[in-house]
């Protein structure tokens, strides 16, 4: 199995994890985990982690779905997922900072490291095939 592949399950796990966190937990872990105030808007908050939470699932199967059945897919959805997790963390750090750091701020950026580590290795080994 390539690095890429690899790397694509794991994320395809993560989604999935995240996603079931987002769309099924009582708060969707904004407070339980994002430590996040939910206050007066908790309904639309929690509607909004929800759908998150459900787009994450459908990505993570996706991607679990190239991995096992059409490798042929992996790089794109990998790139996808390289550019959703630098828009995230660009979010999440400048755009529309949350009041609080959330654990998915540090952990995106481990996650882009990983993702450019991955596009060097992939990138360096097809060079090297003839």
């Amino acid at each position: 199995m390539t690095p890429a592949r690899i790397v694509l399950a794991l994320f395809a796990c993560v989604n999935i994890a995240r996603g079931a966190i987002h769309a099924f937990a009582a708060d969707g872990g904004a407070h339980s985990i994002a430590g996040l105030n939910l206050g007066d808007e908790a309904a639309t908050i929690l509607a909004m982690f929800a759908t998150i939470g459900l787009m994450q699932l459908t990505l993570g199967g996706f991607q679990l779905w190239a991995v096992l059945r059409r490798p042929d897919l992996v790089l794109v959805l990998l790139a996808f997922q390289t550019v959703q997790t630098v828009l995230g963390a660009w979010n999440l750090w400048f755009w529309r900072p949350l009041p609080v750091v959330v654990p998915g701020a540090m952990f995106n950026l481990v996650l882009i490291g990983v993702l450019l580590l991955t596009w060097v290795v992939t990138l360096t080994s097809k060079r090297k095939t003839p």
